[in-house]
């Protein structure tokens, strides 16, 4: 009996694409044993993916904390998202419920959000506030260093979750709109919230000090477009460009902002010189 190798259940004995316990995609079909009736049609490309079809353990860790425990399965999810994205997101389930991988970026984003934030007001607590030579009372400036610095640290560790939850729908969201402009979205919203909560593993890179959070905005877009590629079995072309698109087209907005906002302060400067 052939076994899945991902989940290690085992498949069924008429040729299959797609494991019925984890979704996993196989790179062909494996060969009917001997005897066997003649099976359905071998899944072909372009056409409806498949349902993940209800019971047995997941692929994903992070759904069997209860068994390997919580601590256990956030690092081996975050350590699976980091490593090995490609085959991690081919076995995630496409349903099932956001309640459980929302559970995870939330955990995963906060704390990234309060190492950040935690590093930011140290900053500022051992450089000084760049407004501090706007005014000169102390007082002052001490009450600007502390806004900037520990106000935020504050903030974060007590609203950090809820922006985090906010950043999930919000990117989910434009992921998913690109998508279905693209044609590329085969499968429902669900499957794209997924694939950005899990994508948040990158936020333990947030405790590398000054680089991290660059290096985990980069990373994260990289898992945005495997993730979409892999959960809607789509190209990494049309998963870059959904992923890519938005913020190009931000850019091209801010900088035409800046192109009016140059303007009319000429325009200003202008008449006021006459």
């Amino acid at each position: 009996m052939a076994l899945c190798p991902i989940c290690q259940q085992p498949l069924p004995d008429t040729p299959v694409r797609f494991c019925p316990n984890c979704g996993a995609e196989f790179a062909q079909s494996p060969p009917p044993p001997e005897n066997a009736a003649p099976g359905p049609p071998p899944f072909e490309a372009g056409g409806a993916l498949p349902p993940t079809l209800p019971g047995g353990p997941s692929a994903v860790p992070w759904d069997e904390r209860e068994r390997l425990g919580t601590v256990n399965a956030l690092v081996e999810t975050t350590r699976q998202v980091l490593t090995a994205p490609g085959a991690f997101f081919r076995s995630m389930p496409s349903a099932g419920g956001i309640g459980s991988p929302l559970l995870y970026a939330v955990i995963v984003g906060w704390l990234g959000l309060i190492v950040a934030s935690l590093y930011q007001a140290v900053f500022r607590s051992l450089m000084g506030s760049p407004f501090s030579t706007l005014g000169d009372r102390p007082e002052v400036t001490a009450l600007v260093g502390w806004v900037e610095g520990w106000a935020g640290f504050v903030m974060q560790v007590a609203l950090g979750g809820i922006f985090v939850v906010i950043g999930v729908f919000v990117g989910a969201g434009i992921l998913h709109l690109f998508l279905l402009l693209l044609g590329g979205a085969r499968s429902g919203f669900e499957t794209t919230v997924r694939v950005v909560c899990f994508a948040q593993a990158t936020s333990v890179v947030f405790l590398v000090p000054f680089c991290g959070q660059l290096v985990a905005g980069i990373w994260t877009l990289v898992l945005y477009i495997i993730g979409l590629a892999a959960a809607h079995r789509i190209g990494h072309g049309k998963a870059a460009a959904a992923t890519l698109l938005p913020i190009a087209l931000l850019c091209c907005c801010c900088v035409g902002l800046a192109a009016l906002f140059a303007g009319a302060l000429a325009s200003i400067v202008g008449h006021t010189t006459r």
